[in-house]
């Protein structure tokens, strides 16, 4: 059991055994989030690409990708990469969680605590101090969740259609 679920899971890296689960997962949370904002909206033949990117960020040692293991079964996952900057600012590395998702059926249970504690840690590892996220406006629950795991304000994004 991962520590923090309530579920017998376990966390670990995604395979490529994995990508036609993760790329349905990752395909939930888009949809999820096009409810919240039709910006969020995945082209309907977008899959193939969507397998691509996850075939590359597997490849990429700046990367990972996170999956919540039940007994074969994927609910959860997170994705994580390390960006580094051009180095005229002291800190030219941080991570930034770029994906999170938990089925909705399953939500609540302490699958994307524990994939969030999870990818903190392999940042740690890499030696990265900082950590960001992106979070709709308008997803209250998820502004909620990553407050609850200690993320804070940092950085506005505005937006202008033209």
């Amino acid at each position: 059991m991962s520590a923090g679920s309530t579920l017998p899971g376990r966390i670990r890296p995604a395979s490529t055994r994995d990508l036609d689960r993760v790329a349905a997962l990752w395909s939930a949370i888009t949809a999820h989030h096009a409810h919240l904002d039709p910006l969020f909206t995945m082209r309907k033949d977008a899959g193939g690409e969507l397998r691509e990117l996850l075939s590359v960020l597997m490849r990429d040692r700046d990367s990972e990708i996170f999956v919540y293991d039940l007994e074969g079964d994927l609910p959860g996952m997170c994705i994580v990469r390390i960006d580094r900057a051009p180095p005229i600012l002291e800190e030219v590395e941080r991570a930034e969680i770029t994906d999170l998702g938990v089925r909705e059926s399953l939500r609540r249970r302490g699958i994307g605590r524990a994939l969030v504690d999870e990818a903190l840690a392999w940042i740690t590892a890499s030696g990265v101090e900082r950590v960001e996220v992106q979070v709709a406006h308008g997803n209250r629950e998820g502004q909620a969740f990553w407050r609850s795991v200690g993320f804070g304000d940092f950085m506005d994004v505005l937006h202008k259609r033209l």
